[in-house]
């Protein structure tokens, strides 16, 4: 006779335990069943895993304000030595997607322009430009590392292009971009945040530079754009302002992402290649796969909102000053909003209903630039490669430990070229 085993409760998880992060979604169902608004032990933060309690709080961007720093959460707060190196820089600001009006007003009213619909239509080019090229580049090899190899530069290419970055410079900024996303996650070492720091300031140096250049010999590129915008009385960015929006708004928030979606839509891909026959049959489906892959593995598993106001959320009490953590990874699984939520569906009915992307005051603005991304790389891919498949004789992959974010470290891929 088997043992019987007790059934898993909330209890038995703890959404900081790396272990719980290589997976989340078995607690993120028990969460939405047992306890949508749920106290996490560890934290005292607020968990809120369902669609309907996510998108309420989302909406109400008065009540439940954005303006919170998880690297300012950790025990103790700030190190003394991060602040020390950011005092031989800029200290960051809050980026536009963790800030409030009037700052966030501001900051919006400069990025969104920037990246409307019809201006993402006239980056496609370069977009298509960069897939052919790195895929090119893997020649006739049938075993590919797909982070280093594609998923992190096709987005790193892009955006450093718009933003007006050298082509030599780009091997430095893999480093400076991890260096900017790593402290979020709240699951780095001292010693790794004080390194993230130092880093994080080398390359604030190297855009200051940048933007004098630009000052005195003006371009096409985005660089450009920022020096204009920063002499115009109604925006006033001064140079720390500019460089908290290159380096988190535009370098940050243009690819670490994109290179999580591009990445686990592969796993998924190969977990589940039957979407791969119905797209080959109806490309138009391409456009439903970056949106079921953006459901499924939201690159941002989870963002703050803090209370301003004593409220109710949920039936339950919360009191101001408290904190929210929406779990975007668990309501974009909702089964209330998504039947057969674990799986893609290609002919969901609204498939861009999901919170991967934000909605409202903080949708993000380089949503259209991703989906782009995602379309003209899946696309590309399913032209040339008849079938994927993990890399045999290898460990499962592994996700970097995460609070906030959904990032495998490295997937070995073996690629079957199709016949022609």
């Amino acid at each position: 006779m088997s043992a019987h085993v007790e059934p898993a409760t909330l209890a038995d998880y703890d959404l900081m335990d790396p272990a719980v992060q290589q997976c989340p979604y078995a607690f993120y169902a028990l969460a939405r069943e047992q306890a949508p608004l749920y106290r996490m032990p560890s934290t005292g933060f607020w968990l809120v895993t369902s669609f309907d309690l996510c998108r309420e709080v989302i909406r109400q961007p008065d009540l439940y304000a954005s303006g919170v720093s998880p690297m300012a959460l950790k025990p103790g707060g700030v190190l003394p030595e991060v602040v020390a190196e950011y005092a031989k820089g800029w200290l960051p600001m809050a980026s536009c997607s963790t800030s409030d009006p009037p700052r966030h007003t501001r900051v919006r009213a400069f990025l969104e322009p920037l990246f409307t619909a019809k201006r993402v239509r006239t980056m496609r080019p370069l977009i298509d430009r960069t897939v052919r090229g790195l895929l090119d580049a893997l020649g006739d090899r049938t075993q590919v590392e797909f982070v280093g190899e594609f998923s992190h530069p096709l987005p790193m290419i892009v955006i450093a292009e718009l933003i007006g970055v050298p082509d030599a410079d780009l091997a430095r900024f893999k480093a400076w971009s991890d260096a900017i996303v790593e402290p979020f996650s709240m699951m780095v070492s001292r010693e790794r945040e004080i390194e993230c720091a130092r880093l994080v300031v080398e390359m604030q140096h190297y855009f200051a530079a940048l933007l004098d250049a630009r000052r005195r010999e003006p371009r096409d590129d985005l660089l450009t754009e920022l020096v204009r915008a920063s002499e115009d009385p109604a925006l006033g960015f001064d140079l720390q302002e500019q460089l908290t929006i290159l380096t988190i708004d535009l370098l940050a928030s243009g690819n670490e992402t994109t290179t999580a979606a591009l990445t686990s839509g592969m796993k998924l891909l190969i977990d589940d290649p039957a979407p791969i026959a119905a797209i080959r049959r109806e490309p138009a489906l391409l456009e439903n796969l970056a949106e079921e892959v953006l459901r499924l593995e939201s690159p941002a598993q989870g963002m703050f909102r803090r209370v301003t106001h004593d409220t109710t959320l949920g039936g339950i009490a919360l009191r101001e000053g408290e904190l929210l953590s929406l779990r975007f990874g668990a309501a974009n699984r909702d089964e209330s909003q998504f039947p057969d939520a674990e799986r893609i569906d290609l002919h969901r009915r609204q498939p861009g209903k999901h919170l991967a992307l934000g909605i409202g005051r903080h949708h993000c603005i380089g949503a259209q630039l991703a989906r782009q991304e995602l379309i003209a790389a899946f696309g590309a891919l399913l032209e040339r490669y008849e079938a994927f498949a993990l890399a045999p004789g290898l460990p499962p992959p592994e996700y970097t430990p995460s609070f906030f974010g959904r990032n495998l470290r490295a997937l070995q891929v073996t690629l079957e070229p199709r016949r022609r």
